[in-house]
């Protein structure tokens, strides 16, 4: 083990219980003065990996991602994670990686996975794992576990635009405050954080193709089980 992943070993367990503390919800954010978004008592956008690590109490699983267009993306997967000591959902954070790092990466990589979308994982290595913890996070996904009601959603306020994307399912913007929430009546919620100043970053490239979890899937790669 690395020495900055065993700091962050130590530190994780140090903390591994969470008293319930209700200020830590979803749609409790908060622009700071740096200009990042708030959420969960984390500052999207003005954090490390490693930072968003010690505040989310777990380490995640670090890899590089390739589209089918040869798009490369260094994202951090924590699985299931308990925010609050009250909610609970899966967390994914995009991470600030120049193009140097990412074709290197993509080009040492022993191995190397198709995903169910066409997309391709690449394994990363120990160095760049280390690497990884002092990028910033850009963007952060919440997936909740549980289906939110339209009077949980409303609690986000009233939305500057949305976009429809099924029947069911549609995109509701907050660019000033750095939110896209996906509310599917049929399915599971997703929500996107990011600083207001990344927002058009970020709409570029929301899905407008739902992929809901199965039982082997999750709704961002389509390749991780619903239990981790």
């Amino acid at each position: 083990m690395k020495p900055l992943f065993l700091v962050l070993f130590i530190l994780l367990t140090a903390c591994d219980s969470q008293p319930r503390d209700t200020s830590k919800l979803p749609w409790k954010t908060a622009v700071t003065a740096t200009g990042a978004t708030e959420v969960f008592g984390i500052p999207i956008g003005d954090v490390t990996l490693q930072a968003l690590s010690i505040g989310l109490h777990k380490a995640a699983e670090v890899s590089l991602f390739e589209t089918p267009k040869g798009a490369l993306n260094l994202e951090a997967y924590f699985g299931k994670v308990g925010v609050g000591g009250i909610l609970e959902g899966r967390i994914v954070a995009d991470l600030e990686a120049s193009d140097v790092f990412l074709q290197t990466e993509k080009k040492q990589a022993k191995d190397r996975d198709a995903t169910p979308n066409n997309n391709w994982k690449y394994e990363i290595s120990h160095a760049a794992g280390n690497k990884a913890l002092q990028m910033k996070v850009w963007r952060m996904v919440y997936m909740p576990t549980g289906q939110y009601e339209e009077k949980q959603i409303k609690f986000f306020g009233k939305p500057e635009e949305t976009i429809s994307v099924t029947k069911t399912a549609q995109y509701r913007l907050f660019p000033q405050k750095g939110i896209a929430l996906l509310w599917d009546t049929e399915g599971g919620e997703i929500f996107y954080y990011v600083a207001p100043k990344d927002f058009p970053r970020l709409k570029a490239i929301l899905p407008m193709k739902i992929v809901q979890p199965t039982q082997k899937a999750s709704p961002l790669h389509d390749d991780k089980k619903p239990n981790e």
